[in-house]
């Protein structure tokens, strides 16, 4: 996952330059030579030869050698592979997930979350516990929470803020006094 992870954000930030974006155009139909290239989008030899080599670390080249010359055109599967990797919510949040998290909290997490609704409370212990964690990692940060105002953060989340807060307190990772909410020890771990 980190691998993939990684070559989309190398791919989108090659493509994230106005003139790489020009490059990529002019290579869309037929392989370019570097001069080629640089007398079409207007700039100096050196400059393309720059931008193809960040083109071409993202992966978004394949070159053909013609002596004296070397030809470049984009890959464009691999241009509709990143596309596809970021195509719905669902791919992205697969592709987004942290490689710090273990693969089973991954898997709670995708079941039980659709974006940032939670779907259901698990009723098992340790899967309750993963999505706790992880409503707690959504929570803004605050030294402390008026009820209403948790009750507002949790709502995003969940409808049921009641069983979500008691959960909180319950689990030892919120503490309660009038009315006023604060993380204790193993919620400020969680989001340390």
């Amino acid at each position: 996952m980190g691998d993939d992870f990684d070559a989309v954000v190398r791919l989108f930030k090659g493509l994230a330059d106005a003139t790489r974006l020009r490059l990529v155009a002019a290579m869309v139909e037929r392989p370019r030579c570097g001069q080629d290239l640089a007398a079409e989008v207007g700039v100096a030899p050196a400059t393309v030869s720059h931008h193809l080599k960040v083109l071409g670390q993202a992966g978004l080249l394949v070159e053909t050698r013609q002596a004296p010359y070397t030809f470049y055109q984009l890959d464009l599967e691999a241009l509709q592979r990143a596309v596809k990797a970021v195509s719905s919510p669902k791919r992205v949040r697969e592709l987004a997930t942290s490689d710090d998290v273990d693969p089973e909290a991954r898997d709670v997490l995708r079941n039980f979350f659709d974006g940032p609704r939670l779907r259901s409370i698990p009723a098992q212990r340790r899967k309750k516990e993963i999505v706790l964690e992880e409503i707690l990692r959504r929570l803004p940060r605050r030294r402390e929470y008026q009820e209403p105002e948790l009750n507002r953060f949790i709502e995003v989340i969940h409808p049921d803020f009641c069983t979500i807060r008691r959960e909180l307190i319950m689990g030892r990772y919120m503490e309660r006094a009038a009315g006023i909410y604060k993380l204790a020890a193993r919620g400020r771990e969680v989001v340390s």
